[in-house]
């Protein structure tokens, strides 16, 4: 019989709820992303995702309800410790939300360039080694954000919440509006990132074929609440309207052989 591990709570989301102008948006939300685990939300666009985020890192404060990273709770923690333990996540925003005024490789590098007092030189060296598992050129470290794709800036964004490796992670939407070679490459970061270095993460997606080849666990959300939650594979043999919907395109084949 084998024994089971013990896996500890990276972050714990109990009881959640979130309004604007008393318009519910999230309801009763309840998960907990262990240590080593890799999670998928999905949902409707306008279900609530992005708001959910937005709530784990702070930048809204839930009307009621418990958010915990490592333990910490969050929710109505001071300003210089809720940000000490936000430096210990990497973070990517739906549209990319990088700084103009910075170079490519400033950007990428900018969280922990101030922390480890890097140079120039250290700086474009990182940066250029997390570009090329990126499938981007070091032509683009020197260049500003405006100068490159929307493309590339999504990727760029993805290299600077995964520069210093990050042991906790969260996309909204990394693969959305890139090819599909692109997405894959995206995926592999995430699962090296989770299976590797023991990071956990959350992944705000539409791409199904996304999910099943990094989630652990998935949960979707709709009628601003957790309304289904399993594995990849329960996703192809659940009754729920809703998760038939998402996996109608995808061949559970391809991914679960």
């Amino acid at each position: 019989m084998k024994k089971k591990v013990y896996r500890k709570s990276i972050i714990k989301v109990s009881d959640l709820y979130k309004s604007f102008n008393n318009n519910i948006v999230l309801k009763n939300i309840n998960f907990e992303l262990l240590e080593g685990e890799s999670l998928a939300i999905i949902g409707e666009s306008g279900s609530g995702k992005s708001v959910l985020l937005k709530n784990i890192i702070g930048l809204l404060k839930p009307d009621r309800g418990s958010i915990k990273i490592d333990n910490t709770e969050m929710v109505n923690l001071q300003r210089n410790s809720k940000e000490e333990i936000l430096l210990r996540l990497g973070i990517t925003f739906q549209h990319g939300a990088l700084f103009d005024s910075l170079k490519n490789w400033e950007n990428i590098i900018f969280k922990i360039a101030n922390q480890d007092k890097m140079n120039k030189k250290e700086g474009k060296k990182l940066a250029f080694a997390i570009i090329k598992q990126l499938g981007l050129k070091p032509e683009i470290l020197d260049l500003y954000p405006s100068e490159i794709s929307g493309g590339m800036q999504k990727r760029v964004a993805i290299a600077r919440a995964i520069c210093g490796n990050p042991k906790i992670l969260l996309f909204d939407e990394p693969t959305s509006g890139l090819d599909p070679v692109t997405g894959s490459l995206i995926d592999k970061l995430i699962k090296t990132a989770v299976k590797t270095i023991g990071g956990s993460a959350i992944t705000i997606t539409h791409d199904m074929a996304s999910v099943c080849r990094i989630a652990d666990k998935v949960i979707l959300i709709d009628k601003q609440t957790i309304s289904w939650s399993g594995t990849p594979r329960e996703m192809f043999v659940s009754e729920n309207t809703k998760i038939q919907e998402f996996i109608k395109p995808i061949n559970s084949e391809i991914f679960f052989k």
